[in-house]
């Protein structure tokens, strides 16, 4: 490559956050009355400052009032720039391209740096960027060529070796007038032919033609038609790396547990999870030969840009639907309206007469008491949940159900698939306890037969030790079946025994006062009792419990700046509504194909799935790789457990004090 430095503008050149800007912009417009400014008009502003911005669409020229609608564009920038602005397709290629290459690379732009940081720490290392100059570090902006110039100062670079890329008319009078190369990138709204105008090195459709060679390097101000590029790039030379030894060790262990898996069941997940891992680090390490990725690249590449395709459209979501400018009459109440709604009784212009497929919908609908923002949900949430709950808590809420209601109605779809699949799963447990209890009686039978057989004295103490830890056995048994039963306290135990043996005396005269003061009211044991039942195998009910304790966590594990997306508690908390939805409703899912049901646990996935899922989910609700999710997530476990065992503590605590305290009161 001719070039050892490159220089980056960033909206339209290297991302696509034109969503994010129009959002934006929309929203202060809106506010202030601007109603008919288009989507183009806007897009077209792109690449100048907010001031100048704001005063070509809204024709004011006053500095106060474009200073108030720079700062409102600045706060809803917060909550929908960084979620709304995506990467093009070639971008992150190219630039480890170009950095491996050994050039250096920084990007010069209009946008506030801390914003492109936020962007670009999702999908490269720290300190990746040689240089970033943003809109607050200089004190004039483009076209001025204050930040070009001082950023070549900066990284000590020449103009001769230096090229500066972008999509704008106001990025080739940037480049023109710091003295530097320019090329062109047709990303934006600017044509190659107004890119033209200005002096280029190369108008490209495209960055990968920034990695083709060239023999002369041409002169800065030589002016070339639009280069029109190949289908398939070439694949360039790289310099390669040695696999690290982390990298070894993850092999490793994954062919280790390659190997085990295939002799001991037939399975091929980590015989597959081995193979993309040793993708991925060849690719990574740029091991694999040229020819090797030449052979590749034909068939991969378009599988890679449809992949990355897909992964847009997963951060998109949904899209808003235009405004419909066409007069309409409600079928409702007759109004005549322009718009998507009826503005007098808010039916949709949509109303379509009954046929089978929205007829089955309304049915579902009326049997389920749910909206059609049910469906979205449970969808959204087996393929872009992360995303989908980051698009709920900055606000996006009328096409999602709330998470608290979703949660409660996929309980109830889960005691009716467990009543269609394993209808004794509910009886099961107590069986069990019947029979746990014909067990343990039995076994004290036959330890005290053996006892009166025993004459060694060590023995007796022994069965004896044996026999009373199967009376309290016994004793938690029927305390569950019954809270009226007492544990007998024995004489020759030690100190602790005797503690515990006092306790539980303690709570057992406490648990009898209250039951007689609750039967002298028979409203207040109405209540306790339906307050029993009711909390006695509600999943619903266990799993809102569990949700404070892994909110805290989480907030916890990502509270690093990187990660922190002003998130409070509570938010945090509806978040983990959310996943809980995810999880139980893929417990629903697989509850057939278990044919039996875990009533009393609390999903019926096993452990290491709800891992991945949590891992997923914080992969795309926080932006990050799947390396630090990984971690993060091990992170919140731990945090979890700390704050189980505390809470734990916290409630023993509370509960012997407000036995002593019942004892001496009643």
């Amino acid at each position: 490559m001719n070039y050892t430095t490159y220089l980056f503008d960033f909206d339209y050149t290297l991302a696509d956050s034109s969503r994010g800007i129009v959002t934006c912009f929309r929203i202060v417009l809106t506010r202030h009355g601007y109603t008919e400014v288009t989507d183009d008009d806007i897009k077209r502003t792109i690449g100048k400052t907010l001031e100048d911005s704001f005063s070509i669409l809204t024709g004011i020229t006053d500095a106060t009032q474009l200073a108030g609608f720079k700062e409102e564009y600045r706060k809803e920038a917060d909550t929908h720039m960084t979620v709304n602005t995506v990467l093009f397709l070639e971008t992150k290629s190219v630039l480890v391209a170009l950095k491996d290459s050994g050039a250096r690379i920084g990007i010069i732009s209009t946008k506030y740096r801390y914003r492109i940081k936020e962007l670009l720490d999702q999908h490269f290392p720290a300190n990746f960027m040689n240089i970033i100059v943003g809109g607050e570090d200089v004190k004039t902006a483009k076209p001025s060529p204050e930040g070009l110039l001082f950023a070549l100062k900066q990284l000590h670079a020449t103009k001769a070796e230096t090229l500066y890329i972008g999509d704008s008319t106001v990025d080739a009078e940037t480049a023109q007038a710091a003295g530097v190369a320019f090329a062109g990138v047709t990303h934006g709204v600017t044509t190659a032919k107004e890119l033209g105008k200005y002096p280029h090195w190369k108008i490209m459709s495209t960055l990968n033609e920034l990695l083709e060679d060239k023999e002369e390097k041409p002169s800065a101000y030589e002016i070339e038609k639009p280069v029109c590029p190949e289908n398939t790039p070439p694949v360039p030379s790289r310099e390669k790396k040695m696999i690290s030894v982390w990298q070894t060790l993850l092999l490793l262990f994954l062919f280790w547990l390659a190997i085990e898996e295939l002799d001991v069941i037939d399975s091929y997940l980590f015989p597959t999870l081995f193979m993309l891992a040793l993708w991925g680090i060849l690719q990574k390490r740029r091991i694999l030969p040229d020819k090797a990725r030449s052979f590749i690249n034909p068939w991969y590449h378009p599988f890679k840009v449809r992949l990355r395709a897909f992964h847009i459209k997963l951060i998109r979501g949904k899209q808003t639907p235009p405004i419909n400018n066409e007069t309409n009459i409600c079928l409702n109440c007759g109004t005549t309206y322009t718009g998507n709604y009826c503005n007098r009784c808010g039916q949709s212009r949509n109303t379509p007469r009954y046929r089978l497929s929205n007829a089955l919908r309304n049915i579902a609908g009326g049997f389920f008491n749910i909206d059609s923002g049910f469906g979205r949900t449970l969808l959204e949430l087996l393929y872009r949940p992360g995303y989908m709950i980051r698009d709920f808590i900055g606000g996006k809420r009328v096409e999602y159900f709330r998470p608290f209601q979703t949660l409660f109605i996929l309980a109830a779809l889960y005691i009716m698939t467990v009543q269609l699949v394993d209808p004794d799963a509910l009886n099961r447990k107590e069986q069990s306890e019947q029979t746990e209890q014909e067990e343990i009686i039995a076994a004290q039978e036959e330890l005290k037969k053996k006892m009166g057989n025993t004459v060694s004295k060590e023995k007796k103490e022994a069965l004896a030790i044996t026999i009373k830890s199967l009376d309290k056995s016994l004793d938690k048994i029927k305390q569950k079946n019954d809270s009226a039963s007492a544990t007998p306290t024995c004489p020759n135990g030690n100190d602790e025994d005797k503690l515990f043996d006092k306790f539980e005396k303690d709570t057992s005269e406490v648990g009898n006062k209250l039951e007689r003061f609750l039967q002298e009211s028979p409203f207040l044991l109405k209540v306790w009792n339906l307050l029993k039942s009711w909390g006695h195998g509600n999943k619903a009910f266990r799993i809102i419990a569990t949700l404070p304790l892994f909110a805290i966590a989480t907030q916890l594990a990502f509270r690093r700046r990187k990660y922190k997306l002003n998130y409070n508690t509570t938010e945090h908390i509806f978040i983990q509504a959310y996943i809980a939805c995810q999880i139980l409703l893929l417990s629903i899912v697989v509850l057939p194909f278990n044919g039996h049901a875990q009533v009393y646990d609390l999903y019926e996935l096993p452990l290491w799935l709800i891992f991945v899922l949590f891992c997923w989910d914080y992969k795309q609700l926080y932006h990050c790789s799947w390396w630090k999710s990984f971690w993060r997530t091990i992170l919140m476990l731990i945090y979890s457990l700390i704050l189980l065992i505390a809470s734990a503590a916290i409630v023993v605590a509370l509960t012997v004090a407000i036995v002593y305290l019942l004892k001496f009161t009643l």
